[in-house]
């Protein structure tokens, strides 16, 4: 009904206990939604900071366990975290867990208090982040792709010799690799260059549009460009009736807004709730479409009541994906 290629599900890993993450994956699977996500935070961008966080890798790594069908990914990896080789290891490790099911997500990193309060370098201006994206993706692809691998680091403060990634990856030549971000000058570029999948968030449907087109024009033809798997992540409020996904959304405003946004991160939340889709499955569903028509492909969803057992907007929303 929506014209979307696919649909998954963003887990909810923020103030809930790792349980009801895992809990989620299982009834996403088993209302045939596509994919499950994970974000790559060690502290809750939204609301307090102290909010429970689940720590990316290790929870996908449960969930690969759990699930059976489903396709599972982060949203995205910040490049920053981890080493470029022992990141090609811990993806290797979970695409065999999953029998070949992982989508490995990438970013140059946005959170800076994040960055600051752990100890990470947060490299200014962002095209210098943005460059160290691009050569971890080249080590893994490296890795990933060669009996042994030496790099000499450019960008990076990491020298290879003759590295070996064994065993390769489940998927053949490795798992698809997405870049997350909608800079025009360089993040839309190296995701013309050099990933399998594009995917940005915020965004009305014409103001993805016009980032697809700037894709289209860094890429080296049509052809590459119809390569490109592309995504909106969007918050999702669904229910029985327009005012009651409504009022979801204006508690959720209520609860992590209530004075209007003031941080970066606020901000950012702020653009994810404007954009969001929001009334009965139906109208969800036609929102989506919109999206469809400007030539996203894959829609990734933030629903914040899925954590709630007793909520049932993954599967009323299921209903009409389904149909």
């Amino acid at each position: 009904m929506t014209g979307l290629s696919e649909v998954g599900i963003i887990l909810p890993q923020y103030g809930s206990e790792v349980e009801t993450v895992r809990q989620t994956a299982l009834e996403a699977e088993r209302l045939a939604y596509d994919a499950v996500w994970l974000e790559d935070h060690l502290q809750s961008w939204i609301g307090d900071p102290r909010r429970d966080t689940h720590e990316c890798w290790t929870t996908l790594s449960a969930i690969a366990e759990a699930t059976d069908r489903i396709r599972l990914g982060t949203l995205v990896t910040s490049q920053s975290y981890r080493h470029p080789a022992l990141l090609a290891k811990m993806a290797t490790t979970v695409d065999h867990l999953s029998d070949g099911r992982l989508e490995l997500g990438l970013g140059a990193g946005w959170y800076e208090d994040e960055y600051d309060r752990f100890g990470y370098e947060f490299r200014t201006p962002p095209a210098d982040r943005i460059r160290r994206l691009a050569e971890t993706i080249e080590i893994l692809q490296g890795l990933w792709t060669n009996e042994t691998y030496t790099h000499t680091g450019n960008h990076l403060d990491v020298d290879l010799e003759e590295a070996i990634c064994e065993p390769k990856p489940v998927q053949d030549p490795h798992p698809p690799i997405w870049i997350g971000g909608g800079g025009e000058q360089f993040t839309l570029r190296y995701a013309a260059e050099l990933a399998d999948g594009w995917n940005y968030g915020t965004l009305t449907p014409s103001g993805f549009a016009d980032k697809l087109e700037v894709l289209r024009d860094h890429c080296a033809d049509d052809a590459r460009f119809e390569e490109i798997r592309t995504s909106a992540e969007l918050f999702v409020f669904v229910a029985e009736t327009a005012d009651a996904a409504e009022d979801k959304r204006e508690r959720f405003k209520s609860e992590f807004l209530p004075d209007g946004p003031t941080t970066p991160r606020e901000h950012f939340l702020a653009g994810y709730l404007e954009s969001a889709p929001t009334g009965t499955p139906d109208d969800v569903a036609r929102r989506l479409e919109e999206y469809a028509a400007v030539g996203i492909e894959t829609a990734m969803l933030v629903i914040p009541d899925a954590a709630d057992p007793d909520d049932e907007s993954l599967s009323l929303l299921a209903e009409v994906l389904r149909e």
